[in-house]
């Protein structure tokens, strides 16, 4: 039977593997339309959010 503690951790660890993973695939989004942009011979023109999790690319 598992213990508060470790009950604890477990959700822990589960809620930081989440943040990583969302974080990850945001920046290769990013990286993706950033590239999509200078691959079509257009400028990406970059807006950023609170810790890049808000992020709007367009090209010009």
């Amino acid at each position: 039977m598992m213990t508060n503690k470790s009950k604890l951790i477990g959700l822990i660890l589960i809620v930081l593997a989440f943040i990583t993973v969302s974080a990850a695939l945001n920046y290769g989004s990013f990286a993706f339309a950033k590239k999509a942009c200078t691959d079509n011979n257009k400028t990406p023109m970059v807006e950023t959010g609170l810790l890049a999790f808000n992020w709007s690319v367009s090209c010009k």
